[in-house]
């Protein structure tokens, strides 16, 4: 949808930039670095009106270029961070895994082992 609006607002400022051109017919004294040419105003608004596109395009693809260099060295440096935090997560992990593994034999064998602490010693009443 907001392709479709560009395009027609860039049609409706083509359209106008034509007609603004077709009105302006006459021709004009242009000086270029020292040398003089008489050209139709037309011609003159048609030449100024795509180098001023083409500035702006070549302006433009480089703030993009850049961009998009930004874009991926960000997303190389996201990538490792990522990587580290599931390692040290993985690690973690496996630790508490040992943890618990360890305080359940602990619970187990406490539960196995005869309750000789509340027994009577042999040979006492």
């Amino acid at each position: 949808m907001k392709n479709q609006q560009r395009l027609i607002v860039g049609l409706v400022i083509a359209l106008i930039v034509i007609i603004f051109a077709l009105l302006n017919g006459q021709p004009v004294a242009v000086n270029f670095f020292g040398a003089a040419f008489k050209w139709p105003l037309i011609v003159v608004i048609v030449v100024s009106l795509l180098l001023g596109a083409l500035v702006t395009l070549l302006v433009s693809t480089a703030s993009l270029a850049k961009t998009k260099k930004e874009m991926a060295a960000l997303t190389k440096t996201n990538q490792a961070l990522e990587a580290d935090v599931k390692t040290q997560v993985a690690a973690a992990t496996k630790a508490k895994d040992a943890e618990i593994e360890d305080l359940r034999r602990q619970l187990a064998a406490s539960h196995a082992a005869p309750d000789n602490a509340n027994r009577p010693a042999p040979g006492t009443k």
